[in-house]
């Protein structure tokens, strides 16, 4: 075995030491290089491991307790860094990511997922700077991750002056969007004003969408206007424009018909009644399944009855109370309603336990009826009522004339008598209250997210997946009195330190 191990070593040597030569000289010929290596180094330990004195000196070298440890630790080592490996592959393969803010901001909203997940082309995000100084790549790697089809790109504006021209860029920032033939732009990015996914979502749903809902807003009869006031409906009309809606509102006074283009008509707190010609308009509008939105205020008469008492809508008289008074600590009387219980409908199935306030709110009675589907998607708690008398800050519960909750103020109503249920089908939703649609209610807590399915659904031909509008980050700020800035400042060098030492000592004192 000696010979055999002498003969080994010679001609592994020699083939380790020609195929070095050829990896020098050959450069072209690398894998014969690292073949004739790898054999001469494998016969090179084989001969070493087969001489007698080489095994002698394994035996007694492993026999050490030594070795042994330190063999043990060599291997516990190899064997904790492989499942390290394998977990951070795992990890990149399958990316789990948790969001704890407030309202997830670092997250995507259902409606953007839902929105992205469908796109049938591919879209790609510009950004005219040159770098990334505003930070928005984490953000826009979100909307990658969901969907490989999204792109994006940042542009030195000073360099390449075929896209400025493409897109008619104005201001070095600009955020543009490319979705076929398609362009749309997003905003432009400042310090003051980054690109959030309100903005960017939204701009997606116009850019990927085919048609432009037209949504008519009733006037004439003492509704709220369109515009920035308290009582104004601003806000909402923003939101909808945002998200590819055309909005405009309708006198049937001055132009009594009802334009061919309108898709949902919205009849807002009227104050005063509509006139008869005014009401069979709706009602033909209905009929040509159309959609219609009623927000109706508490004693006010609309004069409505001939086409709600069709759907099985009736119109009570009474006012809700919050017998608990809950809505107090924010401001308001016992006739703001705090609601987080939500029917079963498309319009607030992804609210949760989210919650919505509404000030004076009147019930909604709906009964059975042939060819129309109903559903409560709002309604109170046990705790309130609805109350016969004018409402006062003492009011109890009557239940001679009294209604106890839960009380239904929002129904969803949709015609079934059709047999192919893929046709469009008239459509109405009736709300008890009008506040969370008004410039100082729609921002209120999920008010305006609920106003917004509530539009999303009455557009049937519109299909976008009703889902929470994407978030905004909230501006929390800690505002710290000059005492708690003092403490803070004495908490790191003095009493963390101190009470450390004080800890110690005690603990030394108990030992001896």
């Amino acid at each position: 075995m000696g010979n055999w191990s002498l003969y080994l070593i010679w001609c592994g040597t020699a083939i380790a030491i020609a195929g070095l030569v050829v990896l020098t000289a050959v450069q072209g010929n690398i894998l014969l290089a690292y073949g004739l290596i790898m054999v001469g180094l494998t016969l090179l330990i084989c001969g070493v491991a087969g001489r007698k004195q080489t095994q002698t000196w394994l035996m007694t070298f492993w026999s050490r307790r030594s070795v042994q440890l330190g063999t043990n630790g060599f291997l516990s080592a190899i064997a904790m860094l492989f499942i390290w490996l394998s977990i951070n592959g795992i990890a990149a393969q399958f990316p789990l990511r948790f969001d704890l803010t407030e309202t997830q901001v670092n997250s995507l909203s259902s409606q953007t997922r839902q929105t992205i997940q469908t796109l049938k082309e591919p879209l790609k995000i510009w950004l005219f700077q040159e770098v990334d100084d505003a930070e928005v790549t984490p953000f826009l790697e979100n909307y990658r991750r969901i969907n490989s089809r999204i792109q994006y790109q940042f542009v030195d504006p000073d360099i390449d002056v075929r896209l400025i021209r493409r897109f008619n860029v104005q201001n070095r920032g600009e955020v543009h969007l490319e979705y076929g033939e398609k362009t749309q732009f997003v905003q432009t990015l400042a310090a003051e004003e980054s690109l959030t996914e309100a903005k960017l979502t939204n701009a997606i749903l116009r850019i990927t969408s085919d048609r432009q809902p037209q949504l008519y807003i009733l006037q004439g009869h003492g509704e709220p206007p369109l515009d920035d006031s308290q009582k104004g409906l601003v806000q909402m009309v923003k939101a909808l424009e945002a998200q590819g809606y055309r909005v405009n509102a309708l006198n049937l006074i001055q132009t009594p018909n009802i334009p061919a283009d309108g898709d949902i008509i919205a009849i807002i707190a009227p104050q005063t009644a509509l006139l008869p010609g005014e009401v069979e308009l709706l009602q033909e509008f209905l009929d040509q399944q159309k959609s219609l939105l009623f927000l109706l205020d508490p004693n006010t008469d609309p004069n409505l009855d001939s086409i709600l008492e069709q759907w099985g809508i009736g119109l009570d008289q009474r006012i809700l109370i919050d017998g608990d008074r809950r809505s107090e600590q924010l401001g308001y009387g016992n006739t703001a309603i705090i609601t987080t219980r939500y029917g079963t409908h498309p319009i607030t199935k992804s609210l949760d336990d989210d919650i919505s306030l509404y000030q004076f709110v009147r019930p909604i009675a709906v009964k059975p009826t042939a060819g129309i589907k109903a559903n409560s998607f709002l309604l109170s708690d046990e705790l309130t009522w609805a109350e016969s008398q004018l409402p006062s800050p003492d009011a109890t519960f009557d239940p001679a004339t009294d209604l106890r909750g839960p009380v239904d103020f929002g129904i969803a109503l949709e015609s079934q008598y059709r047999e192919d249920l893929e046709l469009p089908k008239a459509r109405v939703v009736v709300i008890g209250n009008t506040s969370l649609a008004t410039n100082n209610g729609f921002s209120q807590y999920a008010n305006g997210d609920i106003l917004l399915n509530v539009m999303n659904w009455l557009d049937q031909n519109r299909d976008v997946s009703l889902a929470i509008r994407p978030r905004s980050p909230e501006n929390r700020r800690l505002q710290l009195t000059t005492a708690q800035v003092n403490l803070i400042a004495w908490l790191g060098p003095v009493i963390f330190p101190l009470g450390g030492l004080i800890t110690g000592l005690i603990l030394f004192k108990k030992r001896r």
